[in-house]
């Protein structure tokens, strides 16, 4: 069996004789050793180095969640399935620099669960606190236009509708209410939960109704693009190139879907206004710089920023995961400065 070794708590313990077979089925020369990704907040990942390269073996899939409900089920099919349709779209009709090939088997005959193997992708992945101690202002900056340049060339990828992959299917499927009813129902879901945990008042949820309503005036004609859900720092790679800021490689596309661009907007330059918010001005105006006008936007960004911030809310002040952060706030006067200084920078 070789070396077993713990590489997460998701993984479990896997042994040198596991990764073997992966590179045998795949044709990635011999195995030669495996490490730990201590980044990342599930544990799904682990880099697999052979006579043929670097690796990210991506195991252990989530089970899906049907709309409005509370419960998991089952389904292995879904996340890699997923992942790996978005990444072939985009490697096919975009310049995003996503790992490609991406090979799925779905058979689970090694590790008692499916998993995927994909080029690792090279430069460095940072996050708000880590690329402060190792980059200076004018680097930073760099990686800063470098990640709005990317995110309106992710955008170029278009559909006919907006959706995502079904979770009994498993195949894209239309939103029934479009980009703006699906935003609009699961910010709802969001609201009842914080508000049957006590963390949401009467006012906001009426404050957040007129924000959505003024979203859904706002949202006719807007083309579908695609939206990562989680775009930031930690989701991708940068490298300096010839004295430029480059985008080098994206990944973890599991919450991806077809939906308006403008809502990725909203993940990475909130986390900027936190840590260095000069570089979610360089953020938005690189992205700005790179798309048509969008004379609609400063309508539907305030219930976009609403949509985002009620994700870290709702799951941040639950009873058994209040956060400190979180401790004498309320969500309006929380989300509200974000809301503000967004608005600045559009």
């Amino acid at each position: 069996m070789g070396e077993m070794k713990e590489y997460s708590k998701r993984l479990g313990v896997i042994s040198e004789a596991q990764f073997e077979a992966v590179a045998e089925r795949w044709n990635l020369g011999r195995f030669i050793t495996a490490e730990p990704i201590t980044s990342g907040l599930f544990g799904q990942n682990v880099f697999v180095t052979t006579t043929q390269g670097e690796f990210v073996l991506r195991g252990a899939p989530h089970w899906v969640k049907d709309f409005g409900n509370t419960e998991y089920r089952r389904e292995d099919r879904w996340q890699f399935s997923k992942e790996k349709i978005f990444a072939q779209l985009l490697h096919e009709r975009t310049k995003a620099p996503v790992p490609w090939p991406m090979l799925h088997d779905q058979t689970s005959d090694i590790f008692g669960w499916p998993y995927l193997v994909m080029p690792r992708m090279p430069g460095q992945c940072f996050d708000e606190r880590s690329i402060l101690k190792t980059l200076n202002a004018n680097d930073r900056h760099g990686v800063a236009v470098a990640l709005g340049e990317m995110l309106a060339e992710m955008q170029k990828l278009k559909w006919p509708f907006a959706g995502d992959f079904g979770q009994t299917a498993i195949a894209l499927e239309p939103h029934p209410g479009g980009t703006i009813g699906q935003a609009i129902a699961e910010t709802r879901m969001m609201v009842r939960t914080a508000d049957k945990n006590g963390t949401m008042t009467s006012d906001e949820v009426v404050w957040i109704e007129a924000l959505a309503e003024r979203a859904s005036d706002a949202a006719n004609g807007r083309p579908n693009s695609y939206v990562h859900c989680d775009y930031k720092l930690n989701n991708l790679t940068v490298t300096k190139v010839s004295g430029v800021w480059r985008v080098t490689g994206l990944f973890d596309l599991h919450e991806a879907r077809f939906a308006d661009g403008a809502l990725d907007i909203v993940r990475q330059a909130c986390g900027y206004l936190d840590s260095e918010p000069e570089q979610a001005c360089a953020f938005v105006n690189a992205y700005l710089g790179s798309v048509e006008p969008d004379p609609s936007i400063r309508e539907l960004m305030p219930f976009y920023i609403v949509n985002d911030r009620l994700k870290f809310w709702e799951f941040f002040t639950r009873p058994d995961a209040r956060a400190s952060w979180s401790e004498g706030k309320t969500f309006r006067g929380w989300a509200q400065r974000y809301m503000d200084a967004l608005l600045e920078l559009l």
